[in-house]
């Protein structure tokens, strides 16, 4: 008879222990309700200004448009300055003298 009570002893010791841990995660979690309810309350403020698919779709348009647009820009500008330095870098001949015009008069007779 000892033996069975020294083992609802030794239960009766194992339940209050395994109480006191389930007070101490009673307590951890009304701290996480608290900070899941802080954390909700950001995201809620957050929301209104968060992007949309639509808002990314839109900002990918307007990237490709310009990086195109950048493209284009920078080939004619590049065209344009080869072309100005080809046309003047190298020193052109001066331009021949006209040749003279001879006009021959008879002689007088």
């Amino acid at each position: 008879m000892e033996a069975y009570d020294q083992s609802i002893m030794d239960i009766d010791a194992r339940l209050d222990k395994i109480e006191v841990r389930l007070d101490k995660h009673d307590q951890m979690f009304v701290n996480v309700l608290e900070r899941l309810s802080k954390i909700e309350t950001r995201l809620d403020h957050i929301e209104t200004t968060m992007v949309t698919k639509a808002d990314l779709e839109r900002l990918s348009a307007t990237m490709i448009k310009w990086m195109v647009g950048m493209f284009i820009g920078s080939g004619i500008a590049a065209i344009t300055v080869m072309t100005f330095v080809l046309n003047n870098a190298v020193p052109k001949a001066p331009p021949l003298p006209p040749t003279p015009i001879v006009i021959q008069v008879p002689a007088y007779k």
